[in-house]
């Protein structure tokens, strides 16, 4: 299934332009069509393919997927994606938009009473488009998680979830707030292995199929302390793996006061600060769970049947 959402009517520049909201001008299709792949697959990296063929699949032929009642949810869908995928393609086109290219190399043009923008200004206006790019992907996964259609609940990337102990978003922000589905979404294999690599060895692997199969005893003793670590530790790893742009402002406080070209450095220091203190408390988290787990193990031991049995007679002698 091709992956296409713009110039179904051959009109695709005006619904770039449409989707930006942001372009004074009409954008001129032909020099964005061979560069809207690498915005889709962008896209795809975020959600998967499933929902995304889905989505295409309707706004090229008007089938509604299997499940879906509602058209109209379908036709608010096929705008998020096509706000998505325009701004993700707008981050690799805006660096170059300014300049003339040939065969002898690329050159900028300025008019007599034009003057170009500053350095500074260049890398805030890329900034804030890569700002807006994320949300429009958090827009989507948001329309995507409230519909609850099969396209998405029966999509690979929805079903990594379903092992986990902490399901989605939502129970996510219990136990540190991240408030966006896309982040959630990006950490579910760091929510995976932390849940098989560092919780699991603590509470046994016996319990932890208990919790993610919803045993209301072994939830009540220790559910509500291994999530909590668990959140703590992937948000720990998610700081030290993830890049800046994709962990949305005010997930990880960083008080900066430095110029631009300190700022590296800055953000370097201030996440390890922060995933010191994740690992400290996720650490004392730990050892509850280990001390109780340990309470549970002697009281499982204790109701076990240890009476000493007397001999049995046989033919060739006792046995105990």
């Amino acid at each position: 299934m091709t992956k296409e959402i713009f110039n179904r009517y051959g009109d695709g520049g005006e619904e770039i332009t449409k989707a930006l909201g942001l372009i004074t001008s009409g954008v001129t299709f032909d020099k964005w069509e061979p560069l809207l792949s690498f915005g889709m697959r962008e896209v795809c990296m975020i959600i998967g393919d499933t929902p995304i063929e889905a989505i295409c699949r309707y706004y090229l032929t008007e089938e509604i997927p299997d499940g879906v009642e509602d058209r109209e949810w379908m036709a608010e869908a096929v705008k998020y994606l096509q706000k998505c995928v325009a701004y993700f393609t707008w981050i690799r086109i805006i660096p170059t938009l300014d300049a003339q290219h040939d065969e002898n190399g690329r050159s900028r043009r300025l008019g007599e009473n034009e003057k170009g923008l500053t350095a500074l200004q260049e890398w805030k206006d890329e900034e804030n488009i890569k700002r807006l790019a994320y949300e429009a992907a958090e827009d989507l996964l948001e329309h995507l998680e409230h519909g609850g259609y099969p396209f998405w609940t029966d999509s690979a990337r929805y079903k990594m979830r379903r092992s986990l102990l902490i399901h989605n978003r939502e129970e996510f922000d219990r136990y540190y707030y991240i408030g966006s589905h896309r982040l959630y979404h990006t950490m579910v294999p760091i929510i995976c292995e932390v849940q098989n690599a560092q919780i699991a060895p603590v509470t046994g692997v016996k319990r932890m199929d208990l919790l993610t199969a919803s045993d209301l005893q072994t939830e009540q003793k220790i559910g509500e302390l291994c999530r909590r670590a668990l959140a703590l530790l992937t948000i720990k790893k998610a700081i030290e793996r993830l890049p800046v742009e994709v962990i949305p402002e005010g997930v990880v406080q960083i008080q900066q006061s430095a110029p631009v070209n300190s700022r590296l450095k800055a953000e370097q220091s201030a996440r390890r600060e922060v995933t010191a203190t994740l690992q400290a408390d996720a650490d004392n988290i730990l050892r509850q769970i280990s001390a109780i787990v340990a309470e549970m193990d002697a009281d499982t031991c204790d109701a076990e049947d240890v009476g000493i049995f007397g001999p049995i007679a046989h033919s060739k002698g006792f046995s105990f």
